[in-house]
């Protein structure tokens, strides 16, 4: 593969450095024995032997591709070819201006007689007897080539997103100033540093009364906040207010300068009920 190239479109084996296609048969070993001596004899056999195993075709019976077919892999781009356009003439191409002026002559065109040929882009398969050009659309290609830049643009884009949005979705250690005094008091970021957010929050959904004692503990969730609340609803009745300044802070070493809020709304409590469940799991 580093020296020929097969086009099963077209049925050709193409000479990478030479950039034209080879005769079937004994015109590949010639090719390689008279142009290639600087690769080893035993890799040329090798090329000979990997041709015989394709089905290729006679130059004869190689059909020239149509201009909306681009260029071809492999073969020499001629960007200034010519192209004749006398109405009786069809599918002649040159590479040279100065082989389009002697195809011309076989017209009847004189030196200072107007050019009746433009210039395009061509390729051919072969070369010597059987060369023959045909035209390519280059514009075409640079299209095709400029769409297949953009796709790659695009999708390493989408790669780094989804690499960006993994590591959104992993907990990450905040500065302590961000903190709220919940996340001091459970240090919540440094348990799950690193751990995926989508894992973890599937984690806190109310586990099926068939998982058993993880049932059960979700449940209890219930009967333990509301004990809770009840052992600091009538706490400054009984003389208990300085629990409160303890109760409302993050750090056990130390009491907050304001006191826990007892004062709550009517779903307060369910709301911390359903959260502590859910950590609970």
């Amino acid at each position: 593969m580093e020296y020929v190239l097969f086009n099963s479109e077209y049925s050709v084996i193409i000479c990478r450095q030479c950039k034209y296609a080879l005769t079937p048969g004994e015109g590949i070993k010639r090719h390689f024995q008279n142009l290639h001596l600087a690769i080893s004899l035993q890799i040329r056999k090798e090329i000979v032997a990997y041709c015989e195993t394709l089905t290729l075709l006679p130059p004869t019976d190689v059909i020239s591709p149509g201009l909306e077919n681009g260029p071809v892999e492999g073969l020499e781009l001629v960007s200034d070819g010519q192209k004749c356009l006398y109405p009786n003439c069809i599918g002649y191409f040159s590479a040279s201006e100065s082989t389009m002026e002697i195809h011309g002559r076989t017209h009847g065109w004189k030196k200072n007689d107007p050019i009746m040929w433009k210039k395009c882009a061509v390729q051919t398969f072969f070369q010597a007897v059987h060369r023959k050009f045909f035209e390519v659309d280059v514009e075409k290609q640079q299209r095709f080539s400029l769409d297949i830049l953009l796709n790659d643009i695009l999708e390493e884009a989408n790669r780094r997103d989804e690499e960006h949005s993994l590591t959104l979705n992993h907990v990450m250690e905040s500065h302590l100033v961000t903190k709220s005094p919940w996340d001091l008091r459970t240090d919540w970021e440094k348990r799950f540093k690193g751990k995926d957010m989508k894992v973890l929050n599937e984690l806190t959904k109310k586990p099926e009364e068939s998982e058993g004692e993880i049932f059960r503990v979700w449940q209890s969730g219930l009967r333990v906040v509301q004990k809770c609340w009840k052992g600091v609803d009538d706490i400054s009745d009984r003389g208990w207010n300085l629990i409160l300044f303890w109760l409302n802070s993050s750090n056990p070493e130390k009491a907050e300068s304001t006191p826990f809020r007892l004062t709550t709304q009517d779903k307060t409590v369910d709301r911390y009920i359903h959260t502590f469940e859910k950590f609970n799991s």
